[in-house]
């Protein structure tokens, strides 16, 4: 299907009465509409608000702030890391925008040394005092139009905030609250205060902006970074001292006249970095790393993705190898809901849709001397093949497809490992445990289901709705949520694509349990914040996910989205809300009585 961002006219948002050009284009998602806004907005790089002066500098930032990326074939460095004490972190974190020269913006968060997108590590029970500075290029009006941050109206793609993807925090403006909190160019720095739960589980987490109509805009630009909960040897002691890399996989756009030609290798949708270090057609030249010969490592990898899939697997002398996965999505495997569950499960591949994470060991073998770690072919269905209009320039037709490459190129030697620091054990109050989920009462089954439908401009509309009420494109400034639960009640919700390309289901704030697949009951302990849906055939049951919903946690009570990972399907309103109510609470109009 077509993916542009488009749907269909609708009555004046409200909206409107403060910023009529730009929440036109999100309300109407108009192609020509958006497209004008992102001209304007290039136009506009060169005039900054007064306020911008006041970004943090340091003597080792570009002087334009112009997210500078490594080339083809580098060494993967080391990711820069800002670490707390004390109880506390403390960290300033400036967003900044710039062409890539080839009509694409790229987006960079640096904190005050100069370094991108520097991972944040924590521990349970931490308290983060993240200062975010929108320093995005933008008209000097734009900072005028709202001055209250946790009650927007109106988007762009210059507004900015974070979502902290994976962590247990309350949907509340200066926590993880996406849906009203919005930066923009020149305001104040806005400061997230988060207290990571004592039972936060210790693994690999990630923060990105989540600005509705431009989510798939900041991630190609490359607008992500790690967070690392600490404390994951005490449940797995197999990682404890072991070297530790962080790997971010990242897509961005196809540069415009790279045609697939003969003898070429298949074109894929989009470009594919690690840490940045681009792996471009046709060539497909990899990053490098150096591992020592029999060594083990443990890799924390991360697919920050806008829409690519990953299916990823380590080769050394073209056979692939065991790897020992210890976390999916965060949360360590031992920590799963079965009694007999492994802390460290052998496989030699690992599927990651856009926004998951997998943390797992790598032993290189004495033999041989290269390797690599390949991402292979993902089939995204019978619209696999189907034409993507990138938005703001319609003549640019991709294939939608995930092929076969490699990600990284891998040299063993006798001597020491390259870019991957000895980890040091840390001390936690004690190893956190989630309530299971294998056996609690079920106090209500609901029915959900991902559709597509032509818009009336020739786009696609997407959406994401609850069986028995009609498909709408969502709407930013609808207040009304879609579903109302009761804090402290276990949901079954069940997830059909009843479209012909895959879908990605993710929710905010909490984890889930996958307990059957196309209505089939199964036992996959795992606990996960994104999952896969895969694609209806055209014919037959629609496929689905039978996810086990987590509402007993106290701290996320309120209003927070659901949505499609793939950031073009999510832009293009394939995205819902849930509000949790406090246990005492009338659960309201659209739920109906539990189910016995």
């Amino acid at each position: 299907m077509n993916s542009s961002r488009r749907g269909r006219a609708r009555a004046v948002p409200p909206c409107a009465l403060h910023s009529p050009g730009v929440c036109c284009c999100l309300w109407r998602r108009s192609r020509l509409c958006l497209a004008a806004l992102l001209t304007l907005h290039a136009l506009a790089y060169s005039i900054r608000p007064a306020q911008a002066a006041e970004l943090p500098v340091s003597a080792g930032k570009p002087p334009d702030g112009g997210c500078t990326r490594p080339a083809s074939g580098a060494e993967l460095s080391a990711i820069a890391e800002l670490r707390g004490g004390n109880g506390e972190l403390h960290a300033d974190l400036t967003i900044r925008s710039a062409s890539d020269g080839q009509g694409h913006l790229r987006y960079c968060y640096f904190d005050t040394e100069g370094h991108q997108a520097p991972t944040l590590r924590v521990r349970p029970g931490d308290i983060v005092y993240l200062k975010l500075h929108n320093g995005i290029p933008a008209a000097a009006t734009h900072a005028s139009l709202l001055r209250d941050p946790c009650a927007s109206v109106g988007m762009s793609a210059a507004d900015t905030n974070l979502h902290f993807h994976g962590l247990m925090l309350p949907p509340l403006c200066h926590q993880d609250e996406t849906l009203r909190t919005l930066v923009h160019p020149g305001d104040p720095p806005f400061e997230y205060r988060l207290h990571i739960s004592p039972d936060q589980p210790p693994g690999l987490y990630w923060y990105h902006p989540h600005v509705h109509g431009f989510s798939e805009e900041h991630l190609l630009g490359g607008a992500s970074g790690a967070i690392v909960v600490e404390g994951i040897e005490r449940l797995v002691p197999e990682v404890a001292q072991l070297p530790e890399r962080v790997l971010i996989v990242r897509d961005e756009w196809m540069p415009a006249g790279s045609p697939e030609g003969p003898g070429s290798p298949p074109r894929p949708s989009k470009q594919l970095s690690v840490n940045y270090v681009p792996v471009r057609y046709p060539a497909y030249m990899p990053g490098r790393i150096e591992m020592r010969r029999g060594a083990r490592e443990f890799w924390r990898v991360l697919n920050a993705s806008a829409d690519t899939y990953l299916f990823l697997y380590v080769e050394f002398a073209g056979k692939r190898q065991l790897l020992g996965l210890v976390a999916r999505d965060g949360v360590p495997l031992v920590m799963g809901n079965s009694p007999a569950t492994k802390r460290v499960r052998e496989t030699t591949t690992v599927f990651m849709p856009p926004g998951a994470r997998a943390e797992f060991i790598v032993t290189a073998p004495d033999a041989t001397t290269t390797g690599r770690l390949v991402t292979g072919y993902v089939n995204r269905g019978a619209d696999d093949d189907s034409p993507v209009s990138r938005p703001g320039a319609p003549a640019t037709q991709l294939p939608d497809r995930d092929p076969t490459r490699s990600l990284v190129a891998i040299t063993l030697s006798a001597g020491a490992a390259s870019a991957a620091p000895q980890r040091v054990a840390t001390s936690v109050i004690h190893a956190p445990r989630p309530a299971p989920l294998a056996s609690p009462r079920v106090n209500r089954s609901r029915a959900l289901y991902f559709s597509e439908a032509p818009a009336a401009d020739g786009g696609t509309d997407f959406f994401v709705t609850e069986d028995g009420h009609a498909p709408q494109v969502f709407d930013p400034n609808r207040q009304q949520a879609d579903i109302t639960v009761r804090q402290g009640n276990v949901e079954e919700w069940t997830i059909e694509n009843r479209s012909r390309e895959v879908h990605t289901f993710h929710v905010h704030q909490l984890h889930f349990l996958v307990v059957a697949r196309s209505l089939q009951r199964v036992t996959e302990p795992d606990l996960l914040d994104t999952v896969d849906v895969a694609a209806w055939r055209g014919f037959g049951p629609y496929p689905s996910m039978t996810l086990r919903m987590d509402f007993r946690n106290p701290s996320i009570v309120g209003t927070f989205p659901f949505h499609c990972h793939i950031a073009q399907h999510l832009d293009g309103g394939m995205m819902g809300t849930v509000r949790v109510v406090p246990m005492a609470h009338s659960q309201g109009s659209r739920t109906k009585k539990p189910s016995s």
